[in-house]
């Protein structure tokens, strides 16, 4: 009796075991091969790649948050959240959406900065000893001072505001993963 050929890795398999490294290390040596092999099974029995990865979208989702947010790391993002959308807002509600209000434009840059430092750290390890997450840091810092001396003449564009945000939004995420750990 032969045996059949061994399957290889789809793209889509190698993509999930990448974000299953977002769950907790103690999570993953339980259940890391079942995650996989259900997956695999999905991604077979799935007609459509785009429904499958909603799917896997909405569980990550779902079952990241509570984790996240039951950890020290995790309040103090919604502490830094709860700060910039109360800035946010009283600053829209006294100023409106006028050009040259900073805030409005490096509140999305906040969340982008943490997020990105996040996921990488999550990832590739700490900050200090990952040269992604230092490559990510130069070349926000690259890109907004690049945009700095293009809208030179321009003070106050938004896209330098977006850019500043996101450097703000780094710096804060990798204190508060110096001073709580990792979830």
């Amino acid at each position: 009796m032969t045996r059949p050929a061994p399957r290889e890795e789809s793209r889509s398999l190698r993509l999930y075991a990448r974000l299953l490294e977002l769950y907790p290390t103690a999570f993953l040596q339980r259940h890391r091969a079942e995650m996989l092999q259900n997956f695999a099974d999905l991604e077979d029995a799935t007609a459509s790649k785009a429904a499958l990865w909603l799917l896997i979208g909405k569980d990550l989702t779902m079952s990241l948050i509570p984790h996240f947010f039951g950890s020290r790391l995790g309040h103090y993002v919604i502490a830094v959240l709860v700060t910039w959308i109360l800035l946010f807002v009283v600053w829209y509600l006294f100023y409106g959406p006028t050009p040259g209000r900073p805030v409005l434009h490096a509140f999305p840059g906040v969340l982008l900065g943490m997020l990105s430092l996040y996921v990488a750290t999550r990832l590739h390890g700490t900050p200090q000893g990952s040269l992604y997450v230092i490559g990510a840091l130069v070349a926000a810092i690259l890109l907004f001072t690049i945009g700095y001396f293009r809208y030179d003449s321009m003070p106050g564009h938004s896209i330098l505001q977006v850019f500043g945000g996101f450097l703000i939004g780094m710096l804060s995420m990798s204190v508060a993963i110096r001073v709580y750990g990792m979830p």
